[in-house]
């Protein structure tokens, strides 16, 4: 009865002392309703545990951090401090700039609390789905903030040329790129140089890039990809390329073999430029 007694104290003492992950949900990072994250904190932090900037997709103007909220908490659940965010949608009055404002009042508020959860202030890896990549590449490339690497998922990364806008009409999605350039697409050749500022090839920086995209993409071309990548290497620039084959516009995120491989990927990326 004794040992049973003492075995149930230990429990009980080591349940109290043993870290656990926590979960802090709607977090205000601006006024409007749409300014908001999750924040997910692994068991055990240190000064040297990776935080990430999750951001999601939606074409610039629908969903909401639901939307990557299992990709948070999986890189969570992987010994991440993860910062799952919202952001504005694109409008008449709202357009890029104003969408990258939001993801960086969000890594500003991730930074000033910090000390409070005893994590490293001090850098940021980015990553994001499909329009959440576009800024994911888009914020790492022009921030002025300490951002160590850049994860994309099927990532729009040019809307200056023919191609793109060919993908663009077909899924009508036309409207959604020009309220983000805030300009309007011609019949031209040469377009408003506002949808080149949007683009992310247009604004490379030396952060270690890391690409996955599926190669049967019929939402955003896998070209895309292909053509940032290839950026990429030309200026000697750290980064990867990960095809997966056969995949659409999930990238294989949906099938839990090719979901693994690319999480393993995503883990490796970000450790690796810890």
């Amino acid at each position: 009865m004794k040992n049973i007694l003492l075995s149930t104290i230990a429990f009980i003492a080591f349940t109290i002392n043993c870290p656990a992950q926590q979960d802090f949900i709607n977090l205000a990072y601006g006024t409007d309703k749409q300014q908001t994250l999750d924040l997910f904190l692994p068991k055990n932090i240190t000064a040297t545990t990776p935080v990430v900037i999750m951001i999601h997709g939606g074409a610039w103007m629908m969903g909401g951090k639901e939307y990557t909220d299992k990709r948070a908490k999986d890189l969570r659940d992987r010994g991440f401090v993860v910062a799952n965010i919202d952001y504005r949608y694109v409008s008449e009055t709202v357009h890029c700039k104003q969408l990258l404002e939001d993801v960086d009042n969000a890594v500003a508020y991730i930074q000033k609390e910090g000390p409070k959860y005893n994590y490293n202030t001090k850098q940021v890896h980015m990553a994001g789905i499909s329009a959440g990549a576009h800024l994911a590449l888009l914020y790492g490339y022009t921030t002025s903030r300490n951002v160590k690497s850049i994860n994309a998922i099927c990532p729009p990364t040019r809307f200056d040329d023919k191609g793109t806008l060919e993908y663009l009409e077909k899924t009508q999605l036309t409207k959604n790129v020009e309220l983000l350039a805030d300009a309007k697409y011609t019949d031209s050749l040469m377009q408003d140089k506002k949808f080149t500022d949007v683009s992310p090839y247009a604004h490379i920086k030396a952060i270690p890039t890391l690409l996955i995209h599926g190669d049967s993409d019929k939402l955003v071309p896998y070209s895309n990809s292909k053509f940032l990548y290839g950026l990429l290497q030309i200026k000697k620039i750290e980064s990867k390329l990960i095809t997966m084959k056969g995949k659409d516009h999930d990238a294989g995120l949906n099938d839990p073999v090719t979901e693994k491989q690319a999480y393993d990927a995503l883990t490796g990326w970000i450790n690796s430029h810890n």
